[in-house]
């Protein structure tokens, strides 16, 4: 996808998103069982570093690295957090094991191989009682109450995405996949949660509204990021126009303005 300023903004209500999923939880960040004293903590794929911003601000006494292919546009950060420009995809050079290493938002990110290799990094670089923690989003769009109208551009959004996807060698569906990689990595005691994530306004319940909303600006700013290159390079049955893509995604617009679907994704 594209790296600038509304890309950044898209990752920042990602985080947002993520954050009030889990506003029940004593800790909103993550869900692994590190204790009070993590000393090393990974981000990979931190985007705007709001992740590990945030968690190195709560844990002042650990060193919270952040990496990614490029510099996040941030102007200051907590003393003990790293922000770092590096591929994780080539051998790593940190000394120290980490606590925790957390990964989020990546799927498309990497070939089947780039996968196993990286949680295979991961297993051999975390401490002994470290935990690895991945939250990805399902692109398909679904409906449980048939507002979803099966024509719909929305309908066909995320099997359109998920087949170019396929096509370039970089899956989609790492949300439904993530689980048996990592246990194919060697890891143990392996914990899944499951959410229904809503686009829109329009669940009943007050913290869920409120989740719809950020989500649906979530969607909004990062459409054409996520769609452009996928679709200009691996659109079927021919790549399309830039032109075509922009008038797809008035299409999908529309549809998500649409108070009367009442869609949502997994999480």
């Amino acid at each position: 996808m594209s790296i600038d300023e509304q890309q950044f903004e898209a990752f920042e209500l990602g985080h947002m998103v993520s954050i009030m999923l889990d506003y029940h939880q004593p800790n909103r960040f993550f869900a692994a069982p590190i204790g009070n004293k993590p000393k090393h903590i990974l981000d990979i794929g931190t985007g705007r570093g709001s992740w590990a911003i945030d968690v190195a601000d709560q844990y002042p006494e650990a060193t919270v690295r952040g990496v990614d292919l490029f510099p996040p546009p941030v102007t200051w950060v907590p003393p003990n957090c790293v922000l770092e420009v590096d591929d994780v995809q080539r051998p790593w050079t940190w000394k120290e094991p980490f606590d925790l290493i957390h990964i989020r938002q990546l799927l498309g990110s990497f070939t089947p191989e780039g996968w196993r290799d990286l949680y295979q990094q991961c297993y051999e670089n975390l401490a002994p009682d470290g935990w690895i923690e991945q939250m990805e989003f399902d692109v398909r769009v679904r409906s449980d109450d048939g507002s979803l109208p099966p024509n719909s551009v929305l309908a066909g959004w995320g099997d359109n995405f998920i087949a170019c996807a396929a096509r370039a060698g970089r899956s989609l569906t790492t949300q439904e996949t993530m689980r048996a990689s990592i246990e194919a990595a060697g890891f143990v005691d392996v914990h899944e949660r499951l959410y229904k994530v809503p686009m829109g306004p329009w669940p009943k319940d007050k913290v869920l509204k409120e989740v719809g909303l950020l989500n649906l600006e979530h969607w909004k700013s990062g459409l054409e990021g996520y769609a452009m290159w996928l679709l200009t390079k691996f659109g079927a049955p021919t790549p399309w126009t830039k032109e075509e893509v922009e008038i797809y995604l008035v299409n999908v617009r529309k549809e998500l303005q649409n108070a009367h679907i009442h869609g949502y994704g997994y999480a």
